[in-house]
């Protein structure tokens, strides 16, 4: 061992080594999915979920208070966010391609629309009631002053959108 490395600093300097213990998280504030305490504090605001900018004709992944979600435009220039999973068979809508009325999945087609109602199913017979049975998970969208912003929280509890003149 190198005489360096035997001697310790007596004034306390470059301590890091000896004082690594990292404090326990506080998982009450610290974890923000669903169905945390934090989590479910956070849903009930709107959030700014992305840039105005990055939704152009392509669907932007992005992960929002530990969820996996899909920002787009359609072609009627509506703004979805969407689960980011099709509920069909669970490929990713980043993949999607946006239509007049919402986004259609690259695997089978099926068509979203912004509050996740299904719109189409093809491949099914034109009587299946399959896309009436289910909603796509969504979420409300607002876009101001550059930004994309969603509200995640209970749909009874939505408040306004707070406009602010800066």
């Amino acid at each position: 061992m190198a005489v360096q490395d035997q001697v310790q600093s007596t004034d306390g300097s470059y301590s890091g080594y000896h004082q690594r213990d990292v404090p326990q998280e506080d998982t009450e504030i610290t974890h923000v999915g669903p169905d945390t305490p934090c989590g479910e504090f956070m849903r009930k605001y709107w959030h700014p979920v992305a840039l105005s900018s990055d939704v152009t004709d392509l669907p932007l992944a992005v992960r929002i208070l530990g969820e996996d979600l899909v920002v787009f435009r359609d072609k009627s220039n509506r703004i979805g966010v969407l689960h980011r999973h099709c509920s069909h068979r669970g490929t990713s809508l980043e993949y999607g391609i946006p239509s007049e009325q919402g986004i259609r999945c690259c695997y089978h087609g099926w068509l979203f629309d912004v509050d996740g109602r299904i719109l189409e199913t093809p491949g099914e017979p034109p009587e299946s009631k399959l896309k009436d049975s289910f909603v796509h998970g969504a979420y409300p969208a607002e876009e101001q002053h550059g930004l994309i912003f969603a509200y995640m929280g209970p749909p009874d509890e939505k408040p306004d959108f707070p406009i602010f003149d800066t």
